[in-house]
C-alpha cells in the first residue's frame, strides 16, 4: 500500500488544481502497487495485451487505485500519474458512476484529469505532457430520443438552424 501521508500530499494538490470539492484523506481508497502484469489482468482482462501503457488506475467499481510498482513515488513526473487518478476520484466523489456513464463523459473525465497531471507537472518544473492523443480521441455521435424511441418527439430545431 502507498503511505498515506504521499497519498494526502498528491491529494491535496489534485484538489487545488483541479477546483473539484476536497474529500478527506479517510475518504480515498486503498492504493494498491501492482506489476505491469497484474495490472494489465486486472483492467484488461479479455484482452491484457491492449494494456500495456498504463501506470495507475482507479476502479470505481471497487472502489481501490491500482499503480504500478515500479513507479517511485518520490519522483514528480511518477506521481503525476497518482494525481491523476485522484482527480478521477474526486470526481466519482462529485459525481457517482453517472460521471462515467458515456464515451463523452468518460473522455471529458480523462481531459480533465491529464489537465491537471501536467499542471502538478508544470508547477514542478517538468514540461512533459501527458494525454496528448486525448486531443483526437472522439465518442461516436449519442443517439438521440427519437432514435432509442420512435415514439419520441421530434427534436426542435436550434434558434437559427433550419428543421430538417
Amino acid at each position: 500500500m502507498v503511505p498515506l501521508t504521499i497519498a494526502t500530499e498528491l491529494l491535496t494538490a489534485a484538489i487545488a488544481l483541479s477546483g473539484l470539492p476536497a474529500i478527506t484523506p479517510e475518504q480515498l481508497p486503498p492504493l494498491y502497487a501492482v506489476s505491469r502484469t497484474d495490472l494489465a489482468q486486472l483492467i484488461c482482462p479479455q484482452q491484457p495485451q491492449q494494456c500495456p501503457s498504463m501506470a495507475a488506475v482507479f476502479d470505481s467499481e471497487g472502489y481501490r487505485i491500482l499503480i504500478l510498482s515500479t513507479l517511485d513515488l518520490k519522483d514528480p513526473e511518477d506521481n503525476s500519474f497518482l494525481v491523476h487518478e485522484l482527480v478521477h476520484v474526486l470526481q466519482f466523489k462529485q459525481h457517482g458512476d453517472a460521471g462515467f456513464d458515456s464515451c463523452q463523459r468518460v473522455v471529458a473525465s480523462e481531459r480533465a484529469a491529464y489537465a491537471v497531471q501536467n499542471r502538478y507537472l508544470a508547477v514542478r518544473g517538468l514540461f512533459s505532457q501527458q494525454g496528448m492523443m486525448m486531443r483526437y480521441t472522439q465518442c461516436p455521435p449519442e443517439k438521440t430520443d427519437r432514435e432509442t424511441n420512435p415514439l419520441a418527439p421530434p427534436a426542435r430545431p436550434a434558434i437559427g438552424e433550419s428543421p430538417s
